[in-house]
């Protein structure tokens, strides 16, 4: 393997004492990336993945102590500087970025994620999240943050937006992120878009939209101004259609200043019917855009690529939810592991006809295919 791979991690600074270190900050985190590649979910499953294959990664890295101990990767990921690991993680991801990106609106999803096995009971039981940047485009993951034990999401996400470069994108974000300060930095700090979810929680513009289209969807005159768009698909029994509204003139908003740039309010109505059973669900959000009404329907429909893309398949084929790490910075810093080796599977050209799950099962096979995985990504990015 190149050297520069080897060395790849050498820029994080080892907090350790040197005395009594056996193995480098560097080797850990790249044996830990062999492990996880290979369905090992926590650090004692990777100890005994590396003792397993000991012979391979002494002959790999030079190892003159053998593989590193359970204690000893659960020290290293419990006090490594997490922000100083997710910058270098940034920084390999922009390479990616600057090379492979070309679409002129660049959609950049945001949501949080709970780690609901590492959840805390001598901590009041809370369980912890982390807020995640997702490459719609790309299928990447671009950034994290966890949220603080005396946080939330509206806290974090700001975090993230200082972490990500965003310009010219997209960003799509729930209901929960909605709110007036993380508009302002998308725009005037970020030179960035936005297209959010508005709920109840900004009891006011939520108001104000629902009244309108309450109102617009019952009048000729007013319905005939608005760009509208339809779509629809039936499969295994169920029958789904959507329809999306787009208003501009949005004089009527109260208080509309004080949502940076805003110009066009959104209605998403789905109707879903299965087994003879109609359901109709109405979704507002509000963009600083002003795009056609298909255009901000498939907006929305990829913000849910982080959810189905990025926080299934950790979960799933990562095993992410059942991992107990919890102390210290171990939540963030095992994330942080995953999330390379999930852009990692992504980026295999070698492999991308097969599925993540085949993928997954062909480096669990074959140690050499990660081997060739990892000279093939960092060479090229």
């Amino acid at each position: 393997m190149k050297k520069d791979l080897l060395n790849y991690f050498d820029v994080i600074e080892d907090p350790r004492k040197n005395k009594g270190k056996l193995h480098k900050l560097n080797d850990i985190i790249i044996m830990c990336i062999f492990a996880i590649l290979s369905n090992c979910k926590d650090a004692t499953e990777i100890a005994y993945f590396l003792e397993l294959r000991k012979d391979y990664f002494t002959n790999l890295l030079g190892l003159k102590y053998g593989t590193p101990s359970h204690d000893t990767i659960s020290w290293v990921f419990r006090i490594i500087n997490p922000k100083k690991f997710m910058d270098v993680f940034i920084d390999w991801v922009k390479q990616i970025i600057s090379i492979k990106s070309n679409d002129k609106y660049k959609i950049i999803p945001i949501d949080g994620k709970a780690i609901k096995s590492a959840t805390d009971k001598v901590n009041n039981g809370n369980i912890p999240y982390i807020v995640s940047a997702f490459s719609q485009e790309l299928g990447l993951s671009i950034g994290q943050v966890k949220v603080d034990d005396k946080s939330n999401e509206i806290t974090a996400i700001p975090d993230l937006l200082d972490l990500i470069d965003i310009k010219d994108c997209i960003v799509t974000i729930d209901a929960i992120g909605t709110q007036k300060n993380i508009v302002n930095k998308i725009v005037n700090e970020k030179e960035a878009h936005y297209c959010f979810s508005v709920k109840s929680n900004q009891k006011n513009l939520f108001y104000d939209i629902d009244e309108y289209f309450k109102f617009a969807l019952n009048d000729k005159h007013e319905l005939s101004k608005l760009s509208f768009y339809s779509s629809s698909n039936k499969e295994h029994g169920r029958i789904e259609k959507r329809e999306c509204y787009v208003c501009n003139d949005i004089n009527f908003i109260n208080d509309k200043e004080l949502w940076t740039n805003l110009k066009s309010i959104i209605l998403i109505r789905n109707y879903r019917e299965e087994y003879g059973n109609l359901s109709i669900d109405d979704r507002y959000y509000i963009s600083d855009l002003i795009l056609s009404a298909q255009s901000f329907c498939d907006i929305v429909r990829k913000h849910w690529s982080i959810e189905n893309n990025l926080h299934w398949i950790l979960d799933v084929h990562f095993r992410e939810d059942l991992s107990l790490a919890k102390k210290n910075n171990a939540i963030s810093n095992f994330s942080i592991v995953r999330k390379f080796c999930y852009n990692l599977t992504n980026l295999d050209d070698n492999l991308k006809h097969l599925s993540i799950k085949k993928r997954l099962a062909n480096y669990q096979y074959n140690i050499s295919n990660i081997e060739n995985l990892l000279i093939s990504i960092f060479n090229n990015f």
